[in-house]
C-alpha cells in the first residue's frame, strides 16, 4: 500500500526583478529557500523532498541540508513541476508541490493541506482576498467581484500522487497554466481550499523581504 508523502519545491526562478535568484535571497542571515525547505522537514511524514532548480543553486542548499533530491527546472511552473514528478519515489500517495519562493509556511497549514488531499483527492492551501477586487478594461471598471468568493491560492498544493501525474500527463503541454490545480480541475475534480494565513507570503519584491524579516522577528 503507497503511503509516503513527497514533496517538490518549485525553485527556477531567475531573479529578475531583484537582481539574484529570489530564492537564494536572506531573510535575517538565512537563505529563502532554506527557510522553505526546513518547514517541510519539520513535518514527520515527508519521506523526500525534491528541489527543481538550477544546479548551483542545488549545490548551495544541499550543504546545508543533506538528503535533498535534485530536479533540473524548466522555462515554466508546470515544466519544472513535471520535471520533480520524475523524481518522486514509486512508494508515494501523497504529493506536495509548494513554492521555494514562500518560506513563512507552517507545518500545521502543510498537514493540513495534505490531510485535505488525502481526503478528497486535491487540495491548496491559501486565504481569502481582503480587497475588494474590481475587473479592468481599458482604465475603467467593468464589474466588483464578491470578496467572499475569491480565495488567494498559496502553497503548498497537494494531491493523491495518481491525480497530480493524470493531470499533468493530460493536460500538462496543452494549457498554459499559472499552477497545477487548474490542470487537476480540469479533471472535474473539486480542488478543497484550505485556509492558512497571511503570513505565508511569496517573496516577489523587496517589500515582501521586509515584512518577512518582521515575520521571523515576531515567530522568535
Amino acid at each position: 500500500m503507497l503511503k509516503d508523502t513527497s514533496v517538490i519545491i518549485a525553485a527556477g526562478g531567475k531573479g529578475t526583478r531583484m537582481g539574484r535568484p529570489k530564492q537564494l535571497l536572506k531573510i535575517n542571515g538565512k537563505e529563502t529557500l532554506i527557510r522553505t525547505i526546513s518547514a517541510f522537514k519539520k513535518v514527520k511524514r515527508v519521506k523526500e523532498i525534491i528541489v527543481v532548480t538550477t544546479p548551483e543553486t542545488f549545490k548551495i542548499v544541499s550543504r546545508k541540508i543533506k538528503g535533498l533530491k535534485f530536479a533540473l527546472a524548466g522555462n515554466e511552473r508546470i515544466e519544472s513541476v513535471k520535471s520533480g514528478l520524475k523524481e518522486v519515489s514509486d512508494k508515494t500517495a501523497l504529493i506536495a508541490v509548494q513554492d521555494g519562493a514562500r518560506p513563512l509556511v507552517e507545518p500545521r497549514h502543510i498537514e493540513a493541506c495534505l490531510d485535505a488531499a488525502k481526503k478528497d483527492k486535491a487540495a491548496v492551501l491559501g486565504v481569502f482576498v481582503k480587497d475588494t477586487i474590481k475587473v479592468v478594461k481599458g482604465g475603467k471598471v467593468v464589474k466588483t467581484l464578491n470578496r467572499a468568493e475569491l480565495f488567494a491560492a498559496q502553497t503548498p498544493q497537494c494531491y493523491r500522487a495518481e491525480v497530480l501525474k493524470k493531470a499533468l500527463n493530460k493536460y500538462g503541454n496543452k494549457i498554459l497554466a499559472t499552477d497545477e490545480s487548474q490542470l487537476v480541475e480540469k479533471l472535474g475534480i473539486k480542488v478543497t481550499a484550505v485556509v492558512g494565513d497571511y503570513g505565508n507570503l511569496k517573496i516577489t519584491t523587496p517589500e515582501d523581504l521586509i515584512i518577512a524579516s518582521a515575520l521571523c522577528k515576531k515567530k522568535k
